[in-house]
């Protein structure tokens, strides 16, 4: 009887701590799909409004279309005569305006009141450079423009309705992949395929603090909340940059690489706080925590696959979000997806309520399997009370010749 009942609560708790769980894939799936032509549109990313409702989509042969964040099947075209590629594109901190720059020097306005495009630089300012970055410092005084050949300048509109623009000095010989701005410090990062990582300061001095020879792909400073931005490298290395104010040439540059991690790491979007997501070729996503300086797994290839293998074959360019966990997908073909946690995974679900259950359950039932091995008493107890009559008769024998005994 001993036996039984042991080998009953051991196979109980294995039972209860086995309950299925989430899986150990993606933390979110892929869900509504919004096709923005049927064509393969050649989209190179997006760029998203301070309150974060809009976001101008940008690409191949200029494309242009605003689209609504929170419903991607709202959508305001913008329109431009050109077949000029469009590379990179940032709002002022203002919301009101935007710069998109693409190749052969080009870069144009946008203006929110009356959703026009208008030519804002072009090769009178920039020769044939193909621009790759620009972003707004905090206060959007400047705007600073990159592009490849490490060519860097600072820019903003004129009174007579062009452009005022100036070189920066101390620029590297390799393509500027990536700008962007503190939110909080008059700071800038730029990050280039081979000089390293670089700081602009509110003198608009460029000092670059480390990182040479790695293949940077782009750089995000997520929060203010942090004097910190971060950058990743198309060979699966991430760089948490730690800013001086007071010292920018002090600036700090600490690289770890994701030995683990598969594909390359061709991007950066802000997700919320100080959390961003690692744009990985193949379609996947990796989540960033600059606050614990770790990361996720967010969206796996294999997946994408099940999902749709056709989507799974696309480049992702960019992401927003729409809450904490969730948002949508923007991919090189015109698609977007819509992403968030397994309803399975919500607070209060079937799932959580098991794991809130079985956990204490097993261990109360290890705490009596234990008490069952050592108290022959106990074990009496419950055989006269719930064994079978041969069990108990055994039971009454035994108490008999211990008390005689």
């Amino acid at each position: 009887m001993r036996r039984g009942i042991t080998r009953a609560l051991a196979v109980a708790c294995v039972l209860l701590l086995t309950v299925p769980g989430a899986s150990a894939g993606s933390a979110v799936k892929m869900y509504d799909v919004v096709s923005l032509a049927e064509e393969d549109l050649g989209l190179n990313g997006a760029a998203l409004d301070p309150s974060g409702e809009w976001a101008i989509v940008f690409g191949a042969d200029a494309y242009l279309e605003l689209v609504s964040t929170s419903d991607p099947a709202t959508r305001i075209e913008l329109l431009w005569n050109s077949d000029v590629d469009l590379n990179d594109g940032d709002f002022h901190p203002g919301g009101q305006t935007a710069f998109i720059v693409g190749r052969e020097g080009q870069v144009l306005r946008y203006a929110r009141e009356d959703h026009s495009i208008t030519n804002a630089g072009g090769q009178l300012e920039f020769g044939q450079t193909k621009l790759t970055a620009v972003a707004w410092n905090t206060g959007g005084s400047w705007a600073y423009v990159g592009g490849e050949d490490g060519w860097l300048w600072r820019m903003r509109a004129a009174e007579d309705g062009g452009a005022e623009v100036h070189q920066i000095l101390g620029r590297g010989a390799s393509d500027i992949s990536g700008i962007d701005c503190h939110p909080s410090l008059m700071l800038c990062v730029v990050s280039s395929v081979v000089d390293g990582i670089g700081v602009i300061d509110r003198d608009h001095t460029l000092y670059w603090i480390g990182g040479t020879g790695y293949p940077w792909s782009d750089v995000q400073c997520p929060t203010g909340e942090h004097d910190e931005c971060v950058a990743v490298s198309s060979d699966r290395n991430i760089a948490t940059i730690a800013l001086d104010d007071e010292q920018p040439s002090t600036s700090g540059v600490e690289i770890i690489q994701l030995s683990d991690a598969e594909g390359y790491f061709t991007g950066l979007s802000h997700q919320q706080g100080d959390r961003s997501l690692i744009i990985v070729t193949p379609f996947s996503l990796i989540e960033h925590d600059l606050s614990q300086s770790a990361a996720f797994p967010w969206l796996e290839f294999p997946d994408a696959v099940d999902f749709d293998v056709s989507i799974a074959g696309e480049r992702i360019v960019a992401t927003w979000s729409t809450d904490r966990d969730s948002g949508w997908i923007l991919t090189d073909r015109g698609t977007i997806v819509q992403f968030h946690p397994p309803l399975s995974n919500s607070v209060g679900g079937i799932l959580g309520a098991w794991i809130l259950i079985a956990i204490p359950l097993a261990t109360l039932l290890v705490i009596l399997s234990l008490t069952f091995g050592l108290s022959p008493g106990l074990r009496q107890w419950f055989t006269l009370r719930f064994g079978s009559d041969e069990e108990k008769r055994a039971a009454r024998g035994a108490a008999r010749r211990k008390k005689r005994g």
